[in-house]
């Protein structure tokens, strides 16, 4: 038989015990208490109690008051340490980490925790402007006497004014008071009204209990995306869930890539150039705004040794973040000594190791010797996710932070490669110096769809890392504040169940994630709480098929119909529903695109412009030369034969694919020994005898629609036309914008062809690609392939070789995607 033995079932058996006088707290929907807090009380116990009267008031409509004198006569619920908690002796000095104290008299209940108010410290930023960089910047280099980024400049999107709470408050208190009201039978497994279930009550006794509450893990952080436009109601559901940002461990700045903090300033760019790492013949100062550190510059080690050093000394930080920048993992230099550094024998997850961990532990070691009282940390992530081979123990400062994707974990072999991992970081590292980081980032608009649940995974995960880690960190994909109603969709409507989940067994891990999971259908979805149990268990065990099962989409949008069927669609469960078909909307476009017969596994990666050794397409001069100066070297694509086995050409081709913002850049090169020779059939726009002498065809499936096709021949002559069933044919505009350069021996050309949007053929049927962005999930399929006719004879080349002498082979379209 399956057991709940949760912090709540713990809780609902003690306030089922009450006192033998059957003191009432709440009876018939009258108040005979109030809430007492101290008479200076710190800003998460002001919170806390607004927390519990109005939590009370939703329940009972009794309206408790808030006051630091007890009245004659009534019951007092204590909120948060004050001089009754001191005389009535319960103490919270020796609580960390969010834990609180429950307990209860005659005439009283005491919920309470540590509530110390976090005070930043001097200077650190109100805003994100350019004055305000200048002036906490400009401090900073006073006090290091260096030109160092204050890590600080960000700290102000860590308070909440709405709340009046920062992230590094302590909250035992609050937690104390959310954990009596979810013993009540309150719930808040989303963010905002609709995410929270409160129970309707006419009387609250009141209980009889006297318990300490602790976690399973002192770190408990959730960080969004856009935290710095603001998180709204999220802020709230994240104390309500009993997550601890964990300054007292990790400080306040973020817990990755910190060097940037070290080699950011333009000022440190230009003294100390040998800083930054060589590529393609020059210091590469621009990457993500920072540059690319070198990890073999003496002046490096040294500055950040000293911006470490700084941060301990002046912020008092108990951890400092050395990490490398974003995306060093995706690099490569030309220094030789740095490449001899590099283990590719051991793939790309180690790849790096030696050679990062190398240099990082190196700083850990030296500012041991001067702060041997403090942490450092750093990520295993990317190129250099496994330990290092030469090196057997860690600096005993460093703290590893373990970069995961727990999803993932449904298949073995990668739980299991993970855990190996962790196992060999574990005997080099510390004790209690490990730290887990995960990603809910399925709600991004480029992979946002499948129905991704993994409590399973969830469970089994934290139950391993209970008493091996210090904690852990969520990044959670969220939109831009103020932006939300354009997206469609609500970015928690699937996820938050995870999330929650997480969040709670933070706290136990041992609670039964199939009780938890019941519990939840039964009270956030009511009448269709059967059916979305079965959506959900489905759900779990086959998300990971659905990119390319289209039969296991139809079961999960049946299961989600009938779910839907059974809760009125205004009602709260109703609109709870219609969140996560809202998410799903794309996959009913993908099940028909799976539904069609693929016969190749070509595929194209279509990079941004900032991914590329290029440079910005803005303000490039369109000339249709496909200069590598703007285009870059990489992903050029050649066009083969369109017959396998037939002869090269005499004449070759070849493509490259970049995304700038909503625009798809196509860059064509065609060899032409014989420019003389070149068919020209037509000089005007969409004349079909285009297509009967020299051109370049492009064939385009959209998950919507298909075929859309774009020729382009060396006149600069455009033919498009939308020939998908309904479509416009000739009328049909691509909206591209066309360039052709013709040179000796060869012409090019650049396209220019936007991205209009999924809803593009219902808002104007003769204009635009109707498409979103082609993306991992939801791509788009392609072909592109070029006519060459010479002595009446046809020369055919296409990226993906059809068979055929016709490039309209839909099977044989590649796959283009990209981030």
């Amino acid at each position: 038989m399956k057991h709940l033995i949760t912090l709540t079932a713990l809780l609902l058996s003690s306030l089922a015990s009450v006192h033998a006088a059957d003191t009432f707290l709440i009876e018939n929907g009258k108040a005979n208490a109030e809430i007492i807090i101290a008479d200076k009380p710190e800003r998460m116990t002001k919170l806390a109690a607004k927390e519990l009267q109005s939590s009370l008031l939703k329940m009972t409509g009794a309206t408790l008051p808030i006051s630091s004198e007890r009245a004659a006569g009534k019951t007092a619920i204590f909120v948060g340490k004050s001089r009754h908690t001191e005389a009535l002796g319960l103490a919270t000095d020796a609580l960390k980490h969010g834990a609180f104290r429950m307990a209860s008299g005659k005439d009283w209940l005491a919920l309470l925790g540590p509530d110390k108010d976090f005070v930043p410290t001097e200077p650190w930023g109100r805003d994100r402007s350019p004055k305000e960089t200048d002036r906490v910047n400009g401090e900073w280099d006073k006090i290091t006497g260096d030109t160092f980024w204050n890590a600080a400049r960000d700290l102000h999107f860590r308070y909440h004014a709405d709340l009046d709470v920062w992230d590094q408050d302590d909250a035992g208190t609050f937690n104390a008071v959310n954990e009596f009201l979810r013993g009540l039978g309150c719930r808040w497994f989303a963010p905002g009204e609709l995410g929270e279930v409160i129970p309707q009550k006419q009387t609250i006794a009141l209980p009889e209990m006297n318990r300490t509450v602790t976690p399973d893990f002192a770190v408990r952080r959730f960080i969004y995306y856009t935290e710095h436009t603001g998180i709204g109601d999220k802020a709230l559901w994240n104390l309500r869930l009993g997550l601890n940002h964990g300054a007292e461990i990790l400080g306040f700045p973020q817990i990755c890539h910190g060097m940037k903090f070290v080699i950011k300033r333009e000022e440190m760019k230009q003294a100390h150039p040998e800083m930054y790492l060589m590529i393609n013949g020059k210091r590469d100062t621009t990457h993500k705004e920072d540059g690319v550190p070198n990890l073999l510059s003496p002046m490096l080690f040294e500055k950040q040794v000293k911006h470490g050093r700084a941060m301990f000394d002046h912020f008092h930080e108990p951890m400092v973040n050395i990490d490398l920048v974003d995306g060093y993992g995706g690099l490569m230099g030309d220094d030789p000594a740095w490449k001899a550094q590099l283990t590719p024998d051991r793939g790309w997850s180690g790849s790096m190791s030696d050679h990062v961990w190398g240099y990082l532990n190196r700083v850990a070691l030296e500012l041991n010797r001067s702060h041997p009282d403090r942490l450092v940390s750093a990520l295993a992530y990317s190129a250099y996710t496994q330990p290092p081979e030469k090196i057997e123990k860690m600096s005993p400062n460093l703290a590893l932070i373990d970069v995961r994707h727990r999803q993932e974990f449904w298949d073995e072999t990668v739980w299991n490669e993970r855990r190996k991992w962790r196992a060999d970081w574990l005997k080099k590292l510390t004790p209690g110096q490990y730290i887990s980081w995960d990603f809910s980032t399925n709600a991004r608009p480029e992979q946002a769809g499948r129905p991704v649940y993994y409590t399973k995974q969830i469970s089994r995960d934290l139950r391993e890392l209970k008493g091996i880690s210090l904690g852990e960190q969520i990044e959670i994909y969220a939109h831009p504040a103020g932006k939300e109603q354009s997206f469609g969709y609500e970015e928690l409507g699937i996820e938050h169940f995870n999330l929650y989940l997480a969040a709670r067994l933070y706290w136990d891990v041992h609670q039964d994630v199939d009780a938890m999971l019941a519990e939840y259908c039964t009270s956030y979805f009511g009448p269709a709480a059967e059916t979305m149990k079965a959506f959900i268990t489905h759900a779990e065990a086959n998300w990971m098929h659905m990119n390319t099962d289209g039969a296991k989409i139809g079961e999960s949008f049946d299961l989600l119909g009938k779910a839907q069927a059974a809760a009125d669609p205004q009602s709260l469960p109703g609109r709870r529903i219609a969140q996560i078909a809202a998410v799903m909307k794309p996959m009913h476009a993908l099940q028909q695109q799976l539904s069609r017969k693929r016969d190749t596994d070509l595929s194209y990666r279509a990079l941004q412009t900032s991914q590329t050794d290029g440079k910005s397409m803005e303000g490039k001069p369109f000339d249709g030369k496909v200069d590598p100066a703007y285009w870059g070297t990489y992903r050029i694509a050649p066009l083969v034969p369109i017959k396998p086995g037939a002869p090269p050409s005499k004449a070759r081709g070849s493509f490259q694919v970049l995304r700038e913002g909503t625009v798809l850049h196509f860059g064509i090169t065609c060899e032409e020994p014989d420019m003389k020779g070149n068919k020209i059939t037509t000089t005007q726009n969409d004349d079909p005898k285009i297509l009967e002498g020299d051109h370049i065809l492009l064939l385009i499936e959209t998950p919507t629609r298909s075929p859309y096709e774009i020729a382009i021949n060396p006149a600069g002559a455009i033919y498009d036309a939308d020939q998908a069933p309904g479509g416009k044919g000739i009328a049909w505009n691509s909206g591209a914008q066309v360039v052709v350069h013709r040179a000796e021996g060869r012409w090019s050309l650049e396209m220019r062809l936007p991205i209009v949007g999924e809803d593009a053929f219902t808002l104007d049927p003769t204009k635009g690609i109707a498409g979103a962005q082609p993306k991992e999930l939801f791509p788009w399929h392609f072909n592109l392939g070029r006519l060459r006719v010479r002595d009446g004879k046809p020369e055919r080349t296409a990226y993906s070789p059809t068979g055929q002498d016709d490039f309209r082979v839909p099977e044989k379209f590649a796959k283009l995607w990209g981030n």
